[in-house]
């Protein structure tokens, strides 16, 4: 499974999909990975499908940023809980639960609301990131990488993989 992730990771970087595809499905895959609840998380797959975005950076970022979730949910509670008590929002905050489905997105626990938060901070730099990071690679690094032992390696065992079956 690690060899077929990255595997993957290879081939979309190795690949001509556009690097904004791939950057904003980084980007969801940052509001995927950080929000919790199963509502949230419907919606921004549901956005994930929708969109044209690389579906394979969404998830490979989702993994990253759950992991770094577990770390910022101190910060995220601080956050979340900031902003739901602003007192020039609580009317906003009160308006936005009495409607039909969004209490169920539980935007008004305080971690639920700081990972949004913290979401919407990292949209622009994991963008831009990712863009300079990919565009990088693709003009100075993917010949070069593409002469690798391994990585001959890996995709010699996927075609070889794909004979076998």
């Amino acid at each position: 499974m690690f060899f077929t992730l990255i595997r993957d990771i290879l081939k979309v970087l190795q690949s001509d999909i556009s690097p904004k595809q791939i950057a904003f499905g980084a980007v969801l895959g940052v509001f995927f990975g950080l929000v919790p609840g199963l509502l949230m998380k419907c919606l921004i797959f549901a956005l994930i499908m929708i969109l044209r975005v690389n579906i394979g950076s969404a998830f490979v970022s989702s993994a990253v940023f759950a992991l770094i979730g577990l770390c910022t949910d101190p910060i995220a509670d601080k956050i979340g809980y900031f902003i739901l008590n602003k007192d020039s929002l609580i009317s906003f905050w009160t308006y936005l639960y009495n409607m039909p489905l969004a209490a169920f997105t539980k935007f008004n626990n305080t971690i639920v609301m700081g990972n949004m938060a913290l979401s919407f901070i990292f949209f622009i730099p994991v963008y831009f990131l990712s863009t300079i990071i990919l565009t990088y690679y693709r003009t100075h690094l993917r010949d070069r990488v593409a002469k690798w032992r391994i990585i001959k390696l890996l995709t010699a065992s996927s075609l070889s993989y794909k004979i076998l079956k």
